[in-house]
Parts: structure tokens; sequence; C-alpha cells
């Protein structure tokens, strides 16, 4: 988010003191209410990923957090033996470890050529949250909605931050992003989930316009939905 906050600062500083910074000046008005914007999109959840912007640069994983990696990667076996047990389907298990293929260049930036293009979060409370969202798109899957794969799951710093994801979502490991096949299947599952968080099933739901994505929060802390509100009832 410090990133976008940069590329608007960059894009109107000069205009901005030409200006004056005077009350009536559009300009001036517009870069304050891109600002807002800004602060706004990073409270309310959003990733960049799915927005159209990115990071001015990517920051290499340091030692502890390669390590860290190495950690959850060693638990592959006793992760997916656990997403079977949950009920989860095997294709939905082997894709939830698996970071987004369309981010790949940020992930070798991050973690460097030889690091397998997987994640699994090395503390094993917040598998939960993994499986859960799996038998969510099990139960949507089941009413032919289509979903074609699985974006993200656990996504630890500075990978997250180079792909532009909020911070207090995905590094926690308490959601999925769920890409869908249509944008006709993208809205039958936001419908279908909406009946699901009025249940109870999940806390965040998030709404990407202009992709197929969607963020099933199972277990994020702030309980809210962004990009399209649920209907009432």
């Amino acid at each position: 988010m410090k990133a976008l906050a940069a590329v608007l600062l960059c894009a109107a500083a000069g205009p901005a003191r030409a200006a004056a910074a005077g009350p009536a000046d559009p300009l001036s008005a517009a870069f304050e209410q891109a600002r807002q914007d800004a602060r706004a999109f990073d409270e309310e959840g959003d990733d960049l990923e799915f927005q159209g912007f990115a990071p001015l640069a990517c920051r290499k994983a340091s030692r502890a957090q390669l390590a860290e990696v190495d950690r959850g990667n060693a638990l592959k076996s006793r992760f997916l033996e656990a997403c079977a047990a949950s009920g989860a389907a095997a294709r939905w298990c082997d894709e939830v470890i698996r970071p987004n293929p369309e981010s790949r260049a940020s992930f070798r930036c991050t973690y460097g050529l030889a690091q397998p293009h997987q994640l699994i979060d090395p503390d094993p409370k917040t598998w939960t949250h993994a499986f859960q969202a799996l038998r969510l798109v099990g139960e949507l899957d089941a009413e032919g909605i289509r979903v074609c794969l699985i974006n993200n799951w656990w996504r630890p710093e500075p990978y997250n931050r180079n792909v532009g994801g909020a911070r207090g979502r995905h590094p926690f490991g308490t959601a999925v992003d769920v890409k869908f096949c249509t944008m006709a299947d993208k809205e039958k599952a936001f419908a279908s989930l909406c009946r699901r968080r009025r249940q109870g099933r999940l806390r965040a739901l998030g709404y990407y316009p202009g992709s197929l994505v969607l963020h099933l929060g199972v277990g994020d802390r702030k309980a809210n939905t962004w990009g399209k509100d649920c209907p009432s009832r």
C-alpha cells in the first residue's frame, strides 16, 4: 500500500506544488481523494494483485524468512494427509499450497529460482482455515459453480508485499483466494457465499471488480466485505 501511495505522490507532486495547494485547486483535490482511496484500500483488505497495481520494487526474503518457508514445505505430506482427512478434494489440496501462477515472477524474485513454487504455513493451527475454505469450494462445485483454480492461501512476508497483498489477511493463513471460470460462476459463488457468511461459516468475503477472484476469509480477524456488499437477506 505504501508503494501505491508513493506512485500517487510522485505523479501529483509537481502539479500540486505549482498550484500552491489552494482549496479550490482541482488537481490538489483529486490527489487528496486518491490518497484517501489508497488508504481505505489498505484498510479494507484488498489485494493489489487483483486490482491491477503492483509494488515498485521486489524485496528479497531474508535467511530467516526462507527458513520459515522451508519449515512449511517440509510438512507437505502431513498437510496433504490432513487436508484429505478434512474432506477436501485432492485437487484443491494440491492447489492451495501453490501460489498464484500469475505471480511466479514475484515468487522467484522473492525466494530465488531454486525454491519450489510452494507455500505451506509451518503453523498447523492455521491449516483448519484452508481446509474449511476448501470445503466451501467443494460445496460450490456441487452446486454447479465452476471453480478454475485456487489462487492463494498462506503468503508470508516479503512475498505478500511483493504481490501487493493486504497485511492482515494471507500472512496469517486465514484466507483462500479462489478463481472462478466465468463471471457468471463468480456471481453465483458470491451469492452462495453471502448466505454461508450469514450462517457464520466465513468472516470476510472480498469481491475484486474486473477479476474472476473471490477472497474467502474463513478466519480473518476483520469480519467484513469489500468490493461488493452482500444482500441483507
